[in-house]
């Protein structure tokens, strides 16, 4: 049975570019270069360090490995391959193996936990003062049901959350509960605790009684007996919590959650139509009912609400270490230009569901754009507007909150900071056009988890997004090495002109490439998932 669903799925994928397949191999060996880099390093560290010190530190560890594993995929969005029940359901497969598909498919989402495991377990067999390679009956199956207690605990959290985030008026609030959960701990830090209570909480956080300790005591032999238990019940825990939240999730009907009811009458209807209907006067049609419709079907689209709420939300609690607390002196630079660095990471959060592939949530329904009579240019410059609109109204949202808070020293930064994203828009604009018709690939709207690009557009934006923002800085560095407001403005006005000349050199490219290759690019924008999603 699942060979026969890993055979579906692909039988539903297609090879990909060369050229994409090389930025793949390139992010993925720089990515999982470092965690085996890790991986190696705690196993050298276990194979040396003194049984008490390891003591100290492996349920911290461990720990940490929990942690990563079950909370990083959530907060980046990004959980890993899953079944997708609607394409299953029809068949006669029964749910106990599509549970263990599921679980197995956790994997997906701590390959890097598995890395640093093998390293450590490898350097706790090569340790003399534990016993060497005769201690293998010990060390390896606290740590193998360690790893299925969090394949399981994950298949639940997952389960629960997709349910969750199918819910109308409930996945942005979840979202940005965890984002915030996520940002506690560094804001404690930054912000000045005590170190006693940080020690009494990490003793309490590393008790055998709980599972990453009660694998880290039994694999060094301490209490064998107690911390096999402890582990064995946590373990059973987290099945019957994975088991009975799949099987909640088995017949979970999302799409009836997602629906919107007729006879609601959304609040504050008047000035959301007000917004959406203002390109008509500025712009005639087509450009005008293109930039209406972006507007309108971004709005709605869970997945672009989430990062919307992200760019106001999780960037002001990224950044406001730099300018509180006491680490607030030692950046100095960075402080005072804390508006312009939250507003910048807003729109790099916006651009993987918008601007770098503006046809993705279109999918298959973008041949309208090819079949009707006007030219594909002003389809391209209808998304851009209404992705700038967008923007804009994230650096407005950004510009009340840091007023809110009295982070806004002099009113001119407003102003310095609009001039800025709109130069800044123009080049990230331009590049976005050129990956749009180069990359495109299908995005799903309701499914808030799923990640915005693929891996070849991540690793291209991950090497020109420096250079699209190199003009901007090194208009902060002339203010900086000439002491000058009027070298930094005169060196604006020349970034805003050669942004110019990019985004219409962009566009005659883009133009050209999505006329050449309007076949490829609405067989990519169509394409199917297979039996497994992933996130």
């Amino acid at each position: 049975m699942i060979a026969a669903i890993l055979r579906a799925q692909i039988l539903s994928m297609r090879m990909a570019p060369t050229r994409g397949a090389i930025f793949s191999v390139i992010t993925g060996v720089l990515w999982y270069g470092f965690w085996g880099f890790l991986a190696a390093f705690v196993g050298l560290w276990t194979a040396v360090s003194d049984p008490v010190r390891l003591r100290t530190v492996l349920p911290t560890d461990a720990l940490f490995v929990c942690l990563f594993w079950q909370l990083v995929p959530i907060l980046t969005a990004a959980m890993g391959s899953a079944l997708d029940m609607r394409k299953l359901l029809v068949y006669p497969i029964p749910d106990r193996k599509l549970f263990l598909v599921e679980v197995l498919l956790r994997l997906t989402t701590g390959i890097e936990m598995l890395m640093v495991l093998i390293g450590g377990v490898t350097g706790l067999l090569c340790n003399p003062a534990l016993g060497g390679w005769a201690a293998v009956p010990r060390v390896i199956p606290p740590v193998v049901v360690f790893v299925a207690f969090n394949l399981l605990l994950a298949s639940g959290l997952r389960s629960l959350l997709e349910r969750l985030l199918s819910r109308r008026k409930v996945r942005e609030m979840v979202v940005f509960l965890f984002l915030c959960l996520w940002m506690v701990p560094r804001l404690v830090v930054e912000s000045g605790f005590q170190q006693n209570r940080v020690n009494r909480l990490v003793v309490l956080l590393t008790a055998i009684g709980l599972p990453w300790s009660a694998a880290a005591h039994a694999a060094l032999g301490d209490s064998s007996m107690s911390a096999a238990l402890s582990l064995s019940l946590w373990t059973l825990a987290a099945a019957w919590f994975g088991r009975s939240q799949f099987e909640r999730s088995l017949h979970y009907d999302a799409l009836a959650a997602q629906a919107t009811p007729l006879d609601a009458a959304p609040a504050g209807a008047g000035w959301s139509e007000r917004f959406y209907r203002f390109p008509a006067l500025l712009w005639r049609d087509p450009v005008a009912a293109i930039v209406e419709k972006e507007l309108r079907s971004l709005a709605r689209s869970p997945r672009y609400r989430m990062v919307f709420v992200m760019g106001f939300s999780f960037g002001m609690v990224l950044w406001l270490p730099l300018v509180i607390g006491r680490q607030a002196g030692q950046h100095g630079v960075l402080a005072r230009n804390f508006l312009p660095i939250v507003c910048v990471y807003a729109l790099t959060l916006l651009g993987q569901v918008s601007y770098w592939n503006c046809f993705g949530f279109d999918r298959s329904a973008a041949q309208i754009y090819f079949a009707a009579p006007q030219p594909i240019w002003k389809t391209i410059v209808g998304k851009n507007l209404a992705s700038l609109a967008f923007i804009y109204l994230e650096v407005l949202i950004l510009i009340g909150l840091n007023a809110a808070l009295r982070l806004i020293a002099r009113w001119d930064q407003v102003v310095e900071t609009l001039l800025v994203m709109g130069i800044g828009s123009v080049y990230m604009l331009a590049l976005g056009n050129i990956s749009s018709v180069q990359f495109p690939r299908p995005l799903s709207p309701e499914r808030v988890s799923h990640g915005g690009a693929s891996s070849r557009l991540q690793a291209l934006v991950f090497v020109f997004y420096p250079f699209a923002l190199l003009p901007i800085f090194l208009a902060y560095l002339a203010r900086y090495a000439f002491r000058s407001e009027l070298m930094f403005y005169a060196a604006l006005a020349l970034a805003a002109v050669i942004g110019g000349v990019l985004y219409w050199i962009a566009m005659e490219s883009s133009i050209s490439a999505a006329t050449r290759r309007r076949e490829f690019i609405l067989q990519e924008l169509s394409k199917g998932e297979g039996p497994i999603v992933t996130n």
